[in-house]
C-alpha cells in the first residue's frame, strides 16, 4: 500500500528502511533519509509512523540504539 504519494513510498519500503543493518528506523525522518527522499507535503507522516509501530510488533523502539550509518 502506498503511504506517501509525493515520494511513492509503500509500506514495504518502510519495512525495508526500518531494518537496515539490523537497526530499526525509529522516526519517519529516518525512513526518508534511508530511502534517499525528503518529505514534501507531510500528510504521510502519521501513516509512516503507524507502519513503523506495526513493524516492531507494537513495542516501543529502543531510543538511541539505531545505527543508521549505512543509510547516510
Amino acid at each position: 500500500m502506498i503511504l506517501c504519494s509525493c515520494n511513492v513510498i509503500s509500506d514495504r519500503d518502510v519495512q525495508t528502511a526500518s531494518k537496515p543493518c539490523g537497526a530499526p528506523a525509529e522516526r519517519p525522518s529516518e525512513v526518508f533519509r534511508c530511502l534517499g527522499r525528503a518529505p514534501k507535503c507531510g500528510k504521510c507522516i502519521r501513516s509512516i509512523r503507524s507502519a513503523l509501530d506495526s513493524s516492531c510488533g507494537g513495542e516501543e523502539p529502543s531510543r538511541g540504539q539505531a545505527d543508521l550509518s549505512a543509510c547516510a
